[in-house]
């Protein structure tokens, strides 16, 4: 699809329905392959936003002057082949990536060997003291394989449940995302750890949590190796529920005792955790894209409206042949948003605040191009008064 988007005017103040629709197809069309952090439809990708906010005449907002912030990144690939195995009393099960079970280290090894690893279930695996929750109860998780649920602990509670409310109703905390759960699963020490994957409870299917086809990425850290799980992924609820059978136990009865304050860990009696495969690691540079329109009255304030250029890129055909994940709805639909709430802002008189817009890197991969932002800005962010996400249920609040 061929659209003549590079010259925006900036004449009308209100929201196109017709503009965001042109800018979402175009983003989601096949020359920007998917746009995979450091894939070959990043170039075009980042080249097509600077387009729309230099055409829009706002200020760059980058790395010394620029319209970019470099964002150091470590690409991860499970390697096919590996082997995988749930064992209860001495019974083991073969297990299979993609349909049984997700899985990826983003340590820089080029092999993890886990053998025989008992299995804890941790519940919601949420420790939130200024709610009055705490999953872990103080248990010694170290060297385990931890099971843990999608979501937080309010997602499922009935009015009249103690729980109701503590997390916000439906509207999920960060609590509820799986960055949160891995990143408390290395402070008390675990080996790793498996989300039980429910449809609900993550808002998308099985579909998304293998559509990276055993890719993931990681911001470069100094210490990855203290920073991160030696393997985390997720786990087919079927199999998590058999698994509790085995095991003796109830998993529709454990989720419901996960939902109250008084849940404690629950060792999977007999049960262990095996895997062996091999994995690569390469180093590459992506970018996110920033822009602002200077405050007239307080320019040291900022709002900030932002959503994420990436998305899957190119993978595995899926039933209809495709191998390009467009990504429209998540999230070219949110770079559109910001475009145009730029040119809305553009057109109008001169805010008193310095507005910012962002389009980030690896957001579908670990929140981690705004989580870099954040990193680098700190000093700013103080100053920060707002942030809207035009984007999915996952876009990061940073104020």
């Amino acid at each position: 699809l061929a659209l003549s988007l590079t010259a925006l005017s900036a004449g009308a103040q209100e929201i196109s329905a017709q503009r965001l629709s042109d800018i979402t197809r175009e983003l989601a069309s096949e020359p920007y392959a998917g746009r995979a952090p450091g894939g070959p439809g990043e170039q075009k990708t980042v080249d097509f936003i600077v387009a729309q906010f230099q055409a829009l005449g706002l200020k760059p907002a980058g790395d010394n002057g620029g319209w970019t912030q470099s964002v150091p990144l470590w690409r991860y690939q499970t390697q096919p082949g590996g082997t995988y195995a749930l064992s209860v009393n001495g019974q083991s099960k073969a297990l299979h990536e993609q349909t049984d079970l997700r899985i990826e280290t983003q340590r820089p090894v080029e092999r993890v060997a886990i053998r025989a690893a008992p299995i804890v279930f941790v519940g919601y695996g949420v420790t939130a003291p200024e709610r009055g929750w705490d999953d872990f109860k103080g248990v010694d998780v170290k060297g385990k394989m931890l099971l843990v649920l999608i979501n937080d602990p309010d997602f499922e509670a009935q009015p009249g449940d103690a729980v109701a409310g503590k997390f916000g109703g439906k509207a999920a905390t960060f609590y509820a995302r799986w960055v949160y759960k891995y990143e408390e699963a290395v402070r008390r020490g675990a080996l790793g750890m498996l989300i039980v994957h429910e449809t609900a409870g993550a808002a998308y299917g099985w579909n998304t949590v293998v559509a990276s086809s055993n890719e993931s990425y990681d911001v470069v850290r100094d210490n990855p190796a203290g920073d991160k799980l030696l393997l985390q992924g997720w786990i087919q609820r079927d199999l998590t529920v058999d698994l509790f059978r085995q095991a003796g136990l109830d998993f529709e009865a454990e989720k419901a005792r996960a939902r109250t304050a008084a849940f404690r860990p629950v060792a999977l009696k007999g049960a262990t955790f095996s895997a062996d495969y091999r994995n690569t690691f390469t180093r590459l540079e992506s970018r996110n894209v920033l822009a602002a329109l200077p405050g007239a009255s307080r320019p040291d304030e900022t709002i900030l409206y932002a959503a994420h250029w990436d998305a899957y890129g190119i993978g595995p055909a899926d039933a209809s042949g495709a191998t390009i994940r467009p990504g429209a709805v998540d999230d070219a639909v949110g770079v559109a948003g910001v475009i145009e709430t730029a040119r809305a802002f553009k057109a109008g008189p001169p805010p008193a605040r310095t507005i910012l817009f962002a389009a980030w890197t690896a957001e579908e991969r670990g929140l981690l191009g705004s989580e870099y932002f954040a990193q680098k800005n700190a000093g700013s962010l103080a100053k920060m008064v707002a942030n809207y996400a035009n984007t999915q249920k996952d876009s990061p609040t940073l104020v």
